[in-house]
């Protein structure tokens, strides 16, 4: 038997093969299929992906064969990297190269071999693609050229999951990094937002001082701009991270589209657009669906159709159900998009009609909101014409509640003088922080005590009892996460909502708290997972 020799460029070779980060893995279906289709095609009863690394060649893909690898020395395929073209043994009784191989004198009791190089771009040949017979055989010019052509697609799809690999590792550094820009962005627009919507609540300020008072509602509204701003971007890379997940929730339907009719009915009385909306009887009356995205799919759209529509002109919304699904309709009678354009309206790095020119936003909208749509199951479709208009179609699945969960719609209900039945401990080492949701709670009428870390909070447990810990998660020595599990091992009913000026962290911490609150902290927010509190516990 003559073991091969070592190729030239090894060193090289050997980089070129650990740089797809393929060895011992698990079997894929691509690579399954290819070995199959080669045994078709040859005939033979045996085909392998052979990788050959240091001391063995390990098979990837393996039709014919149980074993996972065998050593180098003895592998058909050590020989075959070093040729250009296919290596072929007719009959390795007859070969002196092979014939006392112990792969030949017993199983799998080679006969026939042919193998064809697997070439990397760079020209370095990582292993084979070879098929085996246990009797001596001859691949004809047609299995020759098949061979090669299976062995190409072999580094094709390689190449394809190596940039896979980079492409899932790139996205998750993305993800880390905007996770802390979040936290950072979002920690003081929670001060800039908390003072100046309690500032708005005050009507006394108001009546006293006018001028002051609109300055607020400007420095309100921006800080709201730039969080929804702040949102666009993150909801872009949670989508495109698969990170972003569905929370359904019951919705009273018709109630929640007229909030958010309501809440755009301001800006199209604004532009003196006749905004309408029409609702089917056959819209049941509470729904389980993800409102959030709901919500921002609704407010999307017919921000958009507002936005392009001129003045004295209309915007309708019309919901019904069709096949069991949500179907929602948004007619406008705006600029309209081009023909060449309607290819590239939902393309994060296109503008089109007006919108090429007017940069407010981000212009992520339309992308977000297909992704948001296809998260939820449904689709999205348009027709337009310019200068006449332009009609939105969406379709979303939901779900009918059950009696437990028609239960949670109570806390809609639930009125704010039940909020100073509550004690709460706040959690918070930011003092900004500790100031803003100090001030809410006690324009709630709720009893608060606030402390500045997890050894502070534990020890403050031993003596106190509370309903509700509010607990900000990014704590220094003991962390958030920490300090919560220590709790719920002492007192495994305690209720806990998690603050978090990082928006990745209501996907993963689910177990641990009851709830989540995202920082900037609003205050409808905060009375809305109060009341659920209240209703869950009847405190």
């Amino acid at each position: 038997m003559n073991a091969a020799d070592k190729p030239y460029d090894e060193n090289a070779r050997l980089k070129a093969l650990f740089e797809y980060d393929v060895l011992d893995t698990q079997a894929e279906k691509i690579f399954d299929d290819l070995t199959e289709l080669a045994s078709e095609i040859c005939e033979t009863p045996i085909s392998l992906i052979s990788l050959v690394d240091p001391d063995r060649q390990w098979f990837k893909s393996k039709v014919g064969l149980d074993a996972e690898s065998t050593d180098r020395d003895i592998a058909f395929c050590s020989h075959a990297i070093l040729q250009d073209d296919i290596f072929e043994i007719q009959d390795a009784l007859k070969d002196e190269r092979f014939f006392d191989n112990p792969l030949v004198t017993s199983a799998p009791n080679i006969r026939f071999y042919a193998g064809t190089p697997l070439r990397t771009p760079s020209g370095y040949k990582i292993g084979t693609l070879c098929v085996i017979s246990d009797h001596p055989k001859k691949l004809s010019d047609r299995q020759k050229k098949s061979l090669k052509l299976l062995g190409r697609e072999v580094i094709a799809q390689l190449e394809i999951r190596m940039s896979n690999i980079k492409l899932e590792v790139a996205n998750q550094y993305k993800t880390e990094f905007l996770s802390n820009v979040s936290h950072e962005i979002r920690t003081p627009l929670n001060a800039i937002i908390g003072f100046s919507e309690l500032l708005l609540e005050n009507k006394e300020l108001k009546q006293a001082f006018s001028e002051q008072y609109d300055f607020i509602e400007k420095i309100d509204f921006s800080g709201k701009r730039l969080l929804t701003i702040i949102n666009s971007v993150l909801d872009l890379s949670k989508i495109e991270a698969g990170k972003m997940e569905l929370e359904q929730v019951n919705c009273n339907l018709l109630d929640y589209i007229n909030n958010i009719f309501m809440s755009l009915s301001g800006k199209a009385k604004e532009k003196n657009i006749n905004f309408s909306k029409v609702e089917h009887n056959d819209i049941p009356k509470i729904i389980i669906i993800d409102v959030s995205k709901l919500g921002q799919i609704l407010t999307n759209l017919i921000g958009n159709a507002i936005k392009f529509t001129d003045p004295d002109k209309s915007v309708r919304l019309e919901l019904c159900i069709i096949d069991n699904m949500l179907n929602i309709v948004i007619v406008d009678e705006g600029v309209g998009i081009e023909l060449e354009d309607l290819s590239l309206l939902f393309d994060k790095y296109s503008r089109v009609g007006k919108s090429k020119t007017n940069f407010e936003g981000t212009g992520l909208g339309l992308y977000i909101t297909k992704g948001l749509v296809t998260l939820m199951g449904g689709t999205i479709n348009l027709k337009s014409k310019p200068n006449v208009g332009t009609e939105f179609h969406v379709q979303l699945p939901f779900k009918l509640p059950n009696d437990e969960e028609l239960i949670k719609l109570e806390a809609k209900n639930v009125d704010i003088s039940m909020y100073n039945r509550l004690t709460l401990l706040v959690v918070e080492d930011n003092i900004v922080n500790q100031m803003v949701i100090s001030a809410m709670l006690k324009s709630l009428g709720i009893k608060t005590s606030v402390v500045g870390s997890g050894e502070e909070a534990l020890d403050n447990l031993k003596s106190n009892e509370y309903e509700i810990i509010l607990m900000d998660i990014n704590l220094p020595g003991i962390d958030g996460l920490e300090t919560s599990r220590m709790i719920k091992s002492i007192n495994p009913n305690q209720y806990i909502f998690a603050l978090t000026a990082d928006v990745y962290r209501s996907t993963r911490e689910k177990k641990l708290f009851n709830n989540f609150l995202t920082k900037p902290i609003l205050l409808e927010d905060l009375k809305m997972a109060l009341s659920e509190a209240i209703v869950e516990f009847k405190w």
